[in-house]
């Protein structure tokens, strides 16, 4: 309801009050109400009257009606006018195409009313947009309706997450030297193999994620992409345990192979073992190709086979098998706990737990053999040096017409004495200790059980555990101790046997009984018997 222009005032006692007039809107109507002056006051205008409703931009004014108001002034309100019709707003919401996003624009026209909060809300229902409603945004853009504000947002799905492969063993170093404590890198220590013992671990599998959904702005769920799986790289010689884990089934070299994971038994080189390929040490088999160069190193708890030769490098192996010769340029050794084989030993040092097996001949070389040396073949020669057998020595020529030095000797391991030696003393420890372990014990015993502390009954329990480690200890020390007295008493009966000559120069040694050989001895077989080295026929 508007005021109309009412003036008036009061002059002395006689009140003068002006006439007055109020306009009114309702359904698209204008009313218009007017009321009389009283005492000497002034009635309404009609000009202002038809002014003010033309500000109110109404049509079809009823002049007839306004005069008649004006000159009957009731004060009860007529429908003088009709309103004009204002423009609506307009109210638009557009949905991205996935439905995640809703935008509102509204768009104000000139003579346009004024849009509301509760006109919008009531538009986003009958949308049936109901997930992630932003009313800040909503009341801004009622407020300033300039520009297009995002009203509505879901959330996208997160996609889960790939299966994947962790790898436990390093597969990225490889060929990579080895670097020092002092900061120097190892170029004979390139990491070229991968070796694996029975059991590890090497790769474990992570399963893919299902995701999380999303919603969009209707309420609808979105459902998330799942992550696609991965195969476990299972190659020769590996299984699954745990159901998602690769172990290596075998002690090997581990290798790659169209992605999958393999272990195989041995190591197999190309060429040579040298800068290209740096040491080598291995829990299986090695194949060498090519040689074994001076300064590196190859050691293998299974057998080493070698097609070239070993110049001044070392190697180890349960059999060590080198198709050509042994250089070892006084600095290499060959080393085996079963047995070696070689075309020829040159100025190198080989020890072998059972038998050294060579082809041609032994120049200048240390030998020890736990049973056997025997050099036979087109040459057969063994000429300056030390060679020892526990059992038995056998060529075709020992020492040369020059005289040279070269020691032959048998019934005597030298790997079996020094453990004999290392197990008396070790035993003799043992029995020490267990005896005092044994009169703790008694002592403990011998006291009331039932008064004892807690900590004499901890300690009463210990010494009862630890003497019986110690008992096993000293029963097992004592088993090998007599496998090795044992092996003793057979070396007593060992020989030394040369098909063609026996130089001057070499010098026989059976046992703890010597022989010097002044003049050459052909055919001839050497043994301890009477407390002397005696001289037989080579059958």
């Amino acid at each position: 309801m508007d005021n109309g222009r009412s003036p008036e005032h009061v002059a002395g006692n006689t009140e003068i009050v002006n006439g007055r007039y109020q306009i009114s809107v309702d359904a698209g109507k204008l009313y218009l109400a007017v009321y009389p002056p009283q005492g000497n006051g002034t009635p309404v205008s009609q000009q202002a009257i038809l002014g003010d409703i033309a500000d109110r931009q109404a049509e079809h004014v009823d002049q007839a009606a306004v005069e008649r108001t004006i000159r009957e002034a009731s004060g009860e309100p007529v429908t003088v006018a009709e309103m004009k019709s204002a423009a609506e707003p307009e109210i638009d919401i557009h949905i991205s195409k996935d439905k995640m996003e809703a935008s509102l624009d509204i768009k104000m026209v000139p003579g346009c009313r004024p849009v509301t909060f509760e006109e919008v809300m009531e538009r986003i229902k009958k949308m049936e947009i109901s997930y992630g409603i932003d009313p800040e945004a909503l009341h801004q853009a009622v407020e300033k309706p300039t520009s297009k504000v995002i009203c509505a947002k879901g959330i996208k799905p997160v996609d889960g997450d790939n299966g994947v492969i962790k790898y436990y063993v390093d597969l990225e170093n490889k060929g990579r030297p080895v670097e020092g404590e002092d900061g120097k890198m190892d170029y004979k220590n390139l990491n070229l193999f991968t070796v694996v013992r029975q059991d590890d671990i090497l790769a474990e599998k992570f399963l893919p994620t299902a995701g999380t959904p999303g919603y969009d702005v209707f309420g609808n769920e979105v459902p998330a992409k799942p992550g696609k799986d991965v195969l476990l790289p299972v190659g020769k010689n590996v299984q699954v345990v745990d159901t998602n884990k690769i172990a290596a089934a075998i002690t090997g070299q581990l290798l790659v192979v169209n992605n999958k994971l393999s272990v195989v038994p041995l190591i197999e080189v190309k060429g040579d073992v040298d800068l290209s390929t740096g040491n080598i040490e291995f829990m299986g088999a090695v194949i060498i190709h090519g040689s074994v160069q001076t300064g590196f190193t190859v050691k293998a708890e299974g057998n080493v086979d070698i097609n070239g030769n070993v110049s001044g490098g070392i190697v180890e192996g349960k059999n060590v098998n080198v198709r050509q010769g042994i250089q070892g340029m006084s600095r290499g050794y060959v080393k085996a706990t079963e047995n070696v084989t070689a075309k020829f030993v040159e100025n190198a040092v080989v020890s072998a737990g059972q038998d050294v097996l060579i082809n041609d001949v032994v120049l200048n070389s240390r030998i020890s053999a736990g049973k056997r040396v025997i050099v036979e073949g087109k040459r057969g020669l063994i000429v300056g040096g030390q060679v020892c057998a526990g059992e038995e020595i056998r060529a075709k020529v020992a020492g040369n017409n020059l005289s040279t030095n070269t020691d032959l000797e048998v019934g005597v391991n030298p790997q079996l004495r020094d453990e004999f030696q290392h197990l008396r003393k070790e035993i003799k420890k043992l029995e020490n200790d267990l005896e005092q372990a044994q009169k703790a014990l008694n002592i403990l015993r011998s006291m009331d059980q039932s008064t004892l502390t807690p900590e004499k009954h901890a300690m009463l329990l210990k010494l009862t555990k630890a003497q019986f480690h110690l008992i096993g200890q000293v029963e097992t020390m004592r088993n090998r101790i007599a496998e090795i007295e044992l092996a003793f008493e057979e070396m007593r009966y060992g020989k030394i046997r040369v098909a063609d000559a026996v130089y001057s120069g070499v010098k026989i040694t059976v046992g703890t009984l010597v022989r010097p050989i002044r003049d050459m001895v052909k055919f001839s077989s050497f043994y301890a018997e009477d407390g002397e080295v005696k001289v037989g026929s080579y059958k």
